[in-house]
């Protein structure tokens, strides 16, 4: 009896999350790439909160599909394209942005967040990848993606020196520096690309570092996370004119590297965010294949 119990349960729960959404929205820009690239682009009814340009090959997709925001959409808005899936950043889930998990389903919106957006492990990537796949009846372009990106990685590993540089990645803010921690996606591609994040004791993906830190350890260079209205030349002239490390070594020979947020977010760039940052870091040229 039992066990005719939970086969009924697990074919009901199969039944339920097992549906391929066909009115997705997507309200990060690293989801939206992911499901462009798995060829997914046909079962989106909206995207919403654009950091960084689209990626060139994406475009022509990209813009065949509705804007619904820059950042959040309001409910109406959302709920006026008939959405059965959403997905993207977790703070999509609040009360006052798209509505609390439980209220999205209420709502016949099904939700899914990628595990990568709490782990550091680039592995979670892949699997994210591999999974948004498996929903959306795309399971062989995600892995195809995915076994380029496996590949590329190796490929990266092989030409690296051995030796790190330290890096001070910034985000923004002049009270404190608001900085990539070491919990997240973005830490594991400075360490990827040679780098040792000087916050990466800080156990988040982001968080308030402090001026005195960075002057302590002096970094060997600065990584501006580039998004949003503050743009790097605004970041790059606080740094050089008004801030508390503008004697520093880094600061003064412009020793500057700059990398867009989406790439450092979970997703199908952060493979090719390696080979960018190696180059940054160490003057490395290596050749991969195209990731998509």
């Amino acid at each position: 009896m039992l066990k005719k119990l939970f086969l009924l349960i697990f074919t009901i729960n199969t039944i339920v999350f097992g549906k391929v959404p066909q009115r997705a929205v997507s309200a990060s820009q690293f989801t939206t790439e992911i499901l462009l690239a798995i060829g997914a682009e046909n079962q989106m009814a909206g995207t919403a909160f654009l950091d960084n340009a689209i990626l060139p090959e994406l475009e022509e997709k990209y813009k065949k599909i509705p804007i619904l925001s820059n950042k959040y959409p309001s409910k109406e808005t959302f709920y006026s394209v008939n959405p059965d899936f959403v997905t993207g950043w977790k703070s999509l889930s609040a009360p006052a942005n798209l509505g609390t998990v439980e209220e999205l389903n209420s709502n016949g919106v099904e939700v899914f967040f990628m595990k990568s957006l709490e782990s550091s492990d680039i592995n979670d990537v892949f699997s994210d990848i591999t999974e948004l796949g498996k929903i959306f009846d795309k399971e062989k372009n995600a892995e195809n993606i995915v076994f380029t990106m496996k590949e590329n990685l190796e490929k990266i590993k092989e030409k690296l020196p051995k030796e790190k540089i330290r890096i001070f990645p910034y985000d923004g803010g002049e009270t404190a520096p608001f900085v990539v921690g070491g919990s997240g996606i973005g830490n594991t591609v400075i360490e990827l690309a040679g780098g040792e994040n000087i916050f990466k004791d800080i156990r988040a993906s982001f968080g308030n570092g402090t001026w005195e830190k960075v002057l302590i350890e002096d970094p060997d260079m600065i990584l501006i996370i580039d998004y949003g209205d503050n743009t790097i030349d605004k970041k790059i002239e606080y740094l050089k004119e008004k801030s508390p490390i503008k004697e520093l070594d880094a600061v003064k020979n412009e020793r500057f590297a700059v990398i867009g947020l989406v790439d450092i977010s979970a997703g199908i760039r952060n493979i090719d965010a390696v080979k960018k940052l190696a180059k940054m870091f160490h003057n490395v040229e290596i050749s991969i294949k195209g990731e998509i």
